[in-house]
């Protein structure tokens, strides 16, 4: 099976330290381990690439969209150029972002590799 990503997008709360404390994640948030994104409804998967370039333009435009509140120290530029190496990479090169939006929502954008040891592609690929 050849190597893509799953992307994922969630905007809302985050968790409190005690859901964390108590493992108690609601579905519809994004799980704390990136290990988990797999197992989630494939209804949640936003979109499959087997491009960098195409995964690395959702993301431009996911993270322009919903800007960050510390754009200017971290600017997008610099989040997609490390987003890129990442993808590029063999191995450990899942992207995952979880920031505050200067809307005040919690933005969470991940593009998850697959295949990956350990779970299955939620396509079944």
């Amino acid at each position: 099976m050849t190597q893509h990503w799953h992307a994922y997008a969630y905007n809302g709360r985050s968790y409190s330290d005690a859901m964390i404390r108590r493992g108690e994640v609601p579905a519809n948030y994004p799980p704390i381990e990136i290990k988990h994104w797999l197992d989630r409804p494939i209804n949640q998967v936003v979109e499959t690439f087997r491009d960098i370039d195409k995964a690395a333009a959702w993301l431009g435009g996911e993270l322009t969209q919903n800007p960050a509140v510390d754009g200017e120290h971290f600017p997008v530029e610099g989040r997609l150029e490390y987003s890129r190496r990442t993808l590029e990479q063999t191995a450990g090169n899942d992207v995952v972002y979880g920031y505050y939006s200067k809307s005040q929502q919690y933005i969470s954008r991940a593009l998850i590799a697959c295949p990956r040891e350990g779970g299955p592609c939620p396509y079944g690929d």
